[in-house]
């Protein structure tokens, strides 16, 4: 639930800034989205809040202020929707929302708080800092492996070295995550998203490091999860990791066309033009 209050913070300050509604509401949500939200008829939703701070200079602390540290739920969501966007490669304006929870989260929400930050590092070629952030997620999930930021962290240290060209130490933490992934894996604090990125990171990387049948493994696991969850998070990219497994065993020749023709197809469905261009330069 949002503060009662939150109508007349943003009232106050579009007026301080000189900003009609329709110009508070454009590229944002429509005109009377804001007027309700100002008369206190209607919450914003968490992407809408997002918007509307960052364009009008506000920071969840100035939102919040009067909140108590009980009720967040909100910065929770906010926080989930930032480190989904992240693995789906939606990183723009990152930093700026992360900014919006400085000084609102509580410890428990540190380690997906960090998790982000040395995802956002990797991402940047930044593999020393990327490193040092993902040991502190370790520390502050004691490296419980039923913790899904645990695996995260471990994840993205085998990405960095791998990067790095150093494959012993990018199997060593990709070796840390199969005990715990499997098809009858119960990580309480997993999202479908979560667990599908870390079966399709898994099998590009072992292909990557031609071992094709670790690939196979871990692209049929996120395929089985999918299929029984009924979702379709990377279903493209899974599909497209298993024909890559299969490409070089000639007695594999159907299921590999079978895999690789789905991929194409879902990707064109999903417009995920990166894995298009890679699958026509083949």
């Amino acid at each position: 639930m949002l503060p009662l209050f939150l109508g007349s913070i943003i009232y106050n300050k579009r007026r301080e800034m000189n900003l009609t509604q329709i110009e508070l509401a454009n590229d944002i949500c429509t005109q009377n989205t804001i007027s309700k939200i100002e008369k206190h008829n209607i919450a914003p939703t968490v992407n809408i809040l997002i918007k509307i701070c960052l364009k009008l200079g506000l920071t969840l602390n100035d939102v919040f202020s009067d909140f108590s540290d009980k009720s967040s739920a909100n910065e929770e969501s906010i926080l989930d929707a930032i480190e989904n966007d992240v693995l789906l490669k939606k990183t723009d304006n990152i930093e700026d929302r992360l900014s919006l929870l400085e000084g609102k989260l509580s410890n428990n929400d540190m380690k997906q708080y960090e998790l982000v930050n040395g995802v956002m590092d990797y991402l940047k070629g930044r593999f020393d800092a990327s490193l040092f952030t993902l040991d502190k997620v370790l520390q502050l999930t004691k490296s419980g492996k039923d913790d899904i930021y645990t695996l995260l962290s471990y994840l993205f240290k085998g990405l960095n070295y791998l990067g790095q060209k150093h494959y012993d130490r990018a199997q060593y933490y990709f070796q840390m995550i199969d005990d715990s992934i499997d098809d009858d894996s119960v990580i309480s604090n997993a999202s479908d998203l979560e667990i599908l990125f870390i079966c399709k990171t898994l099998a590009n990387s072992f292909n990557d490091m031609e071992l094709y049948k670790r690939s196979y493994d871990f692209s049929q696991i996120g395929i089985n999860f999918a299929q029984t969850k009924h979702v379709s998070y990377f279903l493209d990219e899974l599909n497209y990791a298993a024909a890559n497994s299969l490409k070089n065993n000639d007695g594999d020749r159907q299921e590999y066309e079978d895999h690789n023709n789905l991929a194409f197809y879902l990707a064109k469905a999903n417009k995920n033009q990166e894995l298009l261009e890679k699958m026509n330069n083949k």
